[in-house]
């Protein structure tokens, strides 16, 4: 055994003895006012109550001690700034907003005698009593400065990266055929990108989805922002900005598994997609640049599977989800597009011309991937994103006019209410965030990389992008540590 394994093993065991002594650190509880204490016991029966009977998302992540609270990489990122009072209720009240999103979806998959118990013993509706609650929560933490240290110190993410797997697995080595493969992959992809777009083969029909036509001009420079810079939209303006920067999906289609749709459970417990309507499935996020924050626009959609090339393909399996997200700047200009597919592969950056990649990044074990810059659009235009059959890689964007089948909305939070075939929902995703049934055989050369089952299907806020090196798609600071604006001097 090599000096670097066995410091790593030290390394591992000590961080278990960390945790484990910090599982055993006392909660502070909050003694002394009544509706705190009614809350925090309507929390606890909350819980078990889902953990029996219901459904809860694995993220945003729950914070120990705060049960009213939850904490997404975003928001995690202003647990040690110095913040004004202002800006620290503001904090508390997004971590309490998080919560409440993730408590409607596990309120939603309880059976209305489960609830109703429930109200009956707090004597109110539950929806009430949670936003009640939080409101409570914030105020009774926001006094205790010994509280609020301790939010401080425990608001921090969980990493997707298992230390135990490159320990057990002899990362150090093992990255090594793994870094010259990806390395393999990022030229060959880059050539496609190179091949003029009306040469790019089709080996079925090209397919056109769009959404339903709504463009109103947002401007963010104009819209509400809170004391951490956050934007706030209205329903109305984050439905415009949905719209207006939607992309035309153009699929080569070949086959069923080529069509967007709904993902649902089949007879056999098995993820699969019903296409006879396309939907696209969306959500905001938020990420820091230059000390500005800027919203992000997430567009989802799920095809049935990536189908096997030939009698051997590890890539291959069921259900196939490709994401795409638009970053606006605070001038309401596209600032970079990004894509991935569900699993965290396949991590693309189109950036405009205002940005340009930092050195550092290009010196990456694994250095991020840009097939080509963002493509400028004129009135009228929307940006089209070819994509290939069986694997869905993305191969082109273009400008060109809106045309094709029109496409539904749906809220992402839909997937935790996933239809089965016997006419019942499950959430698509486990306690894990994996999906069952979309493992990929990759997983069994990839998992010294430290990433569970790579190739799976899993939750937003699960997916780690680098199988050299460590980053996270939803990282708070992803866009400055990889990124700079192109009109920075270079000495």
């Amino acid at each position: 055994m090599t000096k670097t394994i066995i410091r790593q093993l030290i390394a591992f065991g000590t961080l278990l003895l960390l945790v484990g002594c910090a599982s055993m650190q006392p909660t502070i509880t909050v003694k002394g006012n009544a509706a705190a204490e009614h809350c925090l016991a309507f929390y606890d029966d909350l819980d078990q109550v889902v953990a029996k009977h219901g459904i809860t998302p694995s993220r945003p992540e729950r914070i120990t001690g705060f049960p009213y609270l939850r904490l997404t990489r975003f928001l995690a990122s202003y647990s040690q700034q110095d913040l004004s009072d202002t800006a620290l209720q503001h904090w508390l009240t997004h971590l309490a907003a998080a919560d409440l999103q993730a408590r409607s979806i596990e309120l939603t998959s309880l059976e209305l005698p489960v609830k109703s118990e429930l109200s009956t013993i707090y004597g109110v509706d539950l929806t009430a009593m949670l936003e009640n609650c939080a409101q409570t929560l914030v105020t009774v933490d926001l006094a205790s400065p010994e509280r609020l240290a301790l939010l401080r110190k425990r608001a921090v993410t969980s990493s997707e990266y298992r230390l135990l797997n490159k320990v057990l697995g002899l990362y150090p080595l093992s990255s090594i055929p793994v870094k010259i493969g990806i390395h393999q992959y990022h030229d060959e992809t880059k050539a496609v990108y190179e091949q003029p777009l009306e040469t790019l083969p089709v080996h079925g029909q090209l397919q056109r989805f769009q959404a339903p036509t709504q463009r109103n001009n947002v401007d963010l420079s104009t819209m509400a922002h809170d004391a951490l810079g956050i934007p706030i939209p209205t329903a109305a303006q984050l439905q415009s900005l949905f719209s207006t920067h939607a992309p035309v999906w153009e699929i080569d289609v070949t086959g069923s598994y080529d069509l967007p749709g709904k993902p649902f459970w089949d007879g056999d417990n098995k993820p699969d997609v019903d296409h006879s309507e396309t939907l696209v499935y969306r959500y905001p996020s938020y990420t820091h640049w230059q000390g500005e924050v800027l919203l992000q626009l997430n567009y989802l959609i799920w095809f049935a599977e990536r189908p096997p090339v030939g009698k051997f393909d590890i890539f291959s399996g069921k259900l196939d989800g490709l994401h795409w997200r638009v970053t606006l700047n605070t001038d309401s200009t596209i600032l970079i597009y990004d894509s991935m597919h569900a699993c965290g592969c396949y991590h693309y950056f189109f950036p405009t011309t205002a940005l340009r990649l930092r050195p550092k990044a290009r010196q990456l074990s694994e250095p991020p991937l840009l097939p080509q810059h963002a493509p400028q659009l004129t009135v009228g235009q929307n940006l089209v994103i070819r994509v290939s059959t069986g694997s869905h890689y993305i191969q082109r964007l273009y400008a060109d006019t809106p045309s094709g089948q029109t496409f539904h909305w749906h809220d992402y939070r839909e997937l935790y209410a996933t239809p089965t075939t016997e006419g019942g929902q499950h959430s698509l995703f486990r306690l894990d965030g994996l999906v069952a049934g979309s493992t990929r055989m990759e997983r069994w050369l990839l998992w010294p990389m430290g990433i569970p089952s790579a190739g799976a299907m899993r939750e937003r806020g699960r997916q780690a992008t680098a199988f050299v090196g460590h980053r996270h798609f939803d990282d708070a600071k992803l866009l400055d540590e990889l990124f700079e604006p192109a009109s920075v001097h270079i000495r």
